[in-house]
């Protein structure tokens, strides 16, 4: 698996979450106090992030790490 493949997958779960949820991207990027534009691009796979930036991300929509790769 290649790493964008990797971040095309992580950046799809992020985007079905926040769309389950019924959060819009610039309510989520400031309910975890990130840019919006940087959000969007991580969920269109476009940027490469840290552990910290993921951390806040599954923080935010109140899950584990575990839930959130479960479906991946």
């Amino acid at each position: 698996m290649e790493k964008t493949d990797i971040r095309n997958k992580i950046g799809l779960r992020i985007k079905a979450l926040r769309h389950n949820q019924g959060i819009t991207q610039s309510r989520f990027a400031t309910m975890i106090n990130l840019n919006r534009s940087y959000l969007a691009d991580i969920e269109m796979g476009n940027r490469n992030f840290g552990v910290d930036t993921l951390t806040k991300i599954v923080e935010g929509f109140g899950i584990t790490f575990e839930e959130f790769f479960s479906d991946m």
